[in-house]
């Protein structure tokens, strides 16, 4: 503020200064033109500031001199204004370069031709590019940089169809990132640009993965529960049936007592299972 200030007084000086040299230039051109050619020192000056010894002069040089002052002061506000809006303009890039830095998403603003303006420092990141390598060229060049050739084209493709797209891709570092875009447009309704939102959803991805092999593994381990308990119950019943039919029947009786024990394990068993049919029709349904 006291820098403003400090310009200001400066700006109403100068166009004060500015006035009281018009107003010399003038007594210089009257002396020039309408002076005594010959005469003491003080004669040339006394005519050189007559003008001002009049009320007519006096009026006009001070007319001149408050115009003048008049002219500083708004042009001094004019440029604290000029200033003001630099200062927020630079202020508002400082907080948008702060958010860039910190934001963890690839986040792209390109022009109306599709050309790179800026963007967070994940991209850098991501990309091993500085900024000076990355700033000017088209979003077409990038893609190729982070995706396959094919998917890139295909999803701009998309892009310059729709204009705004939610799509995923695969990077060639593996990764999987989900792609967002918008339009940005001017107080016209005109295009001005577009936002491409970069998310790394390669841990999503991953565990998705993990849920639908550990998912296929229950679902398997079901049914080979069930194909054991079926190849444990089928003898079983066999040997019970000769157990019955024999004619030892001390040892037949040991015999049934063991096959009851092992029907009572299997019993267990399908309780199991039953539980493991509840718990795969959850998870189908939930995952």
């Amino acid at each position: 503020m006291k820098l403003e200030m400090k310009l200001e007084y400066k700006v109403i000086i100068l166009s004060v200064l500015v006035g009281l040299l018009f107003i010399f230039a003038e007594l210089l051109s009257r002396y020039f033109t309408a002076g005594p050619d010959t005469g003491s020192v003080g004669e040339s000056v006394k005519f050189l500031f007559e003008p001002m010894t009049t009320d007519e002069g006096l009026f006009f040089n001070l007319v001149i001199l408050l115009l003048c002052f008049v002219f500083g002061v708004l042009l001094a506000r004019l440029i604290n204004q000029v200033l003001k809006a630099k200062g927020v303009a630079k202020q508002t890039d400082i907080e948008k370069n702060m958010i860039l830095d910190f934001v963890p998403e690839i986040v792209i603003y390109m022009t109306a031709e599709y050309k790179i303006k800026w963007a967070s420092r994940s991209l850098y990141t991501e990309t091993g590019l500085s900024e000076s390598e990355l700033v000017g060229k088209s979003i077409t060049d990038l893609g190729t940089k982070l995706f396959p050739s094919e998917p890139a084209l295909e999803l701009f493709a998309e892009f310059l169809e729709r204009k705004e797209i939610a799509s995923e891709i695969k990077s060639l570092k593996n990764k999987y990132w989900q792609i967002i875009s918008n339009t940005a447009r001017d107080e016209d309704g005109e295009v001005s640009g577009y936002v491409l939102l970069a998310i790394d959803i390669t841990e999503t991805k991953r565990d998705e993965e993990m849920k639908r092999v550990s998912y296929e593994r229950l679902e398997a381990n079901i049914e080979q529960f069930a194909t054991v308990i079926d190849n444990i119950r089928n003898p079983l019943s066999s040997v019970f049936l000769l157990a019955e039919t024999s004619y030892d029947h001390m040892a037949a009786e040991k015999i049934i007592e063991q096959c009851n024990e092992i029907e009572e394990v299997i019993a267990k068993l399908d309780e199991g299972w039953a539980n493991s049919e509840e718990i795969r029709n959850f998870l189908k349904k939930h995952l």
